[in-house]
């Protein structure tokens, strides 16, 4: 089997939405989560959703259509992809509240701790956080991609495919008036989270399929640079601004998939910053980087490392730890488990 060419395009916008949600979650921690940039980095999620159906259907779109895989070698390539990394944090977070916070400051510890050992935390069984909360995203992608196995990740209809992304994210707007919902329960079975993922994962399988497909790629408004700076400059002003802003969130997705479309079709100035070394890295990292960062902010908060520094300087700290963490945990427990994990999957089909 021919391994796909890797994006790293895809990789540097990862790096950033997932840098927004870091510096999100340590502005707000430290400002009483009132009034403080980068409120509204939640629709960063929303942009790992899409950029999770590009890719997945980028890699087994073919494999699927073909036969060569199934959906139980699929949801264990998923679980191998995901699980490793969430357990260990889970253990570590379990650590540090019970050796050094001396309690569990939410509610039911038991009852959620077994939701996230099965990855069940973003299905709606809890609707308030938990352990290492920012991992209720995960969980709603395992299940979401596992749902969309047969019939969207390998599909090329693409009327459908936009279609019913823009349905399942209308449900969740109708409800919220944003896209700023988790684990609160739609029909009695999805959570806002799930529903959320699944409109993601369709939407990127569509932008991944009008990118790689040459007739569709031809037009002004993906070849002109300046189109590309000002939905960037758009979306980046709304994901840093301390206002929640409430009826535009669908109009922030559209843009993103522009982004990502833009950024594979042309190769300019935003391809070459979005593909370079750094962001690259960084967003290769990015999974680590995003699971890791709650955990050493409980550590840091724990010994009170942020005291005698402004919020500058203390998020600048926070990150150069982050970062040197989290190239350890990629080298050492997501890609090595991962390889490991895949090859001996493969090994039984």
């Amino acid at each position: 089997m021919l391994m796909k060419k890797r994006l790293t395009q895809l990789d540097g916008i990862r790096a950033l939405l997932c840098l927004s949600v870091v510096f999100s979650h340590f502005m707000g921690s430290r400002l009483g989560w009132v009034n403080y940039n980068f409120v509204n980095a939640y629709i960063s999620v929303d942009g790992f959703f899409i950029l999770s159906g590009f890719v997945l259907s980028y890699i087994y779109s073919e494999r699927i259509n073909n036969g060569q895989i199934g959906v139980l070698q699929f949801s264990l390539h998923r679980v191998a992809r995901l699980y490793p990394l969430h357990i260990f944090t889970l253990l570590l977070t379990f650590l540090i509240y019970k050796f050094l916070y001396k309690n569990f400051p939410f509610e039911n510890p038991l009852q959620t701790a077994i939701q996230h050992i099965f990855m069940l935390q973003g299905l709606g069984l809890s609707q308030s956080w938990s352990w290492n909360d920012p991992s209720w995203s995960i969980s709603v992608e395992l299940f979401a991609a596992i749902l969309l196995f047969k019939w969207i990740i390998p599909s090329k209809n693409n009327e459908f495919l936009l279609i019913f992304s823009i349905i399942i994210y209308t449900l969740v707007l109708n409800k919220h008036g944003s896209l700023m919902a988790e684990k609160d329960l739609n029909f009695y079975i999805f959570s806002s989270g799930l529903l959320k993922c699944i409109a993601g994962m369709t939407f990127g399988v569509f932008i991944k399929n009008l990118v790689l497909l040459p007739k569709d790629i031809s037009v002004f408004f993906v070849k002109n640079i300046y189109i590309k700076l000002l939905a960037i400059l758009f979306v980046s002003v709304f994901i840093f601004r301390k206002e929640q802003s409430n009826g535009i969130d669908l109009s922030i997705i559209i843009l993103m998939g522009y982004i990502i479309a833009a950024s594979i079709s042309v190769k300019d100035y935003v391809f070459d910053f979005f593909s370079s070394k750094i962001l690259a890295y960084i967003g290769k990292i990015s999974f680590s980087i995003y699971m890791i960062h709650t955990p050493l902010l409980l550590i840091m908060d724990y010994y009170r490392l942020f005291d005698r520094i402004n919020i500058v300087a203390g998020l600048l700290f926070f990150c150069a730890v982050l970062f040197v963490l989290s190239i350890l945990t990629y080298n050492f427990i997501e890609e090595n488990s991962y390889k490991r994990l895949k090859k001996s999957i493969d090994s039984f089909f």
